[in-house]
């Protein structure tokens, strides 16, 4: 973690938070649902826009669209099934940035 994660308000609620709630909201902001917690929802979008400033969701269309394409090329030369694979977990990849854009801007 860096230290300006950790100094900011966002940092301190989201350690002070239990493990297993930290998980939980991960996953309910990755699938686009809302909180029924209220501390969970009040967290959920200072979470996603944490997310948002990472540089790999910075930058997300420029590394995904030619590493499907590539992996896509790689799963039709071994198996034909592991296509429809990579096409779901492109699929999940693309579901997911866009519920935590969403979600970033506070439309939970």
């Amino acid at each position: 973690m860096s230290a300006n994660f950790e100094a900011s308000a966002f940092g301190v609620e989201w350690n002070a938070l239990a493990r297993r709630d930290r998980l939980r909201l991960r996953r309910l902001v990755r699938i686009g649902r809302s909180a029924d917690d209220p501390e969970l929802a009040r967290i959920a979008p200072a979470y996603a826009q944490w997310q948002m400033q990472r540089l790999w969701m910075k930058t997300f269309w420029l590394w995904f669209v030619p590493g499907i394409f590539i992996v896509l090329l790689l799963s039709a030369q071994i198996h034909p099934i592991l296509v429809g694979v990579t096409i779901a977990l492109g699929a999940q990849a693309v579901w997911a940035y866009v519920n935590l854009r969403k979600a970033a801007r506070g439309a939970t």
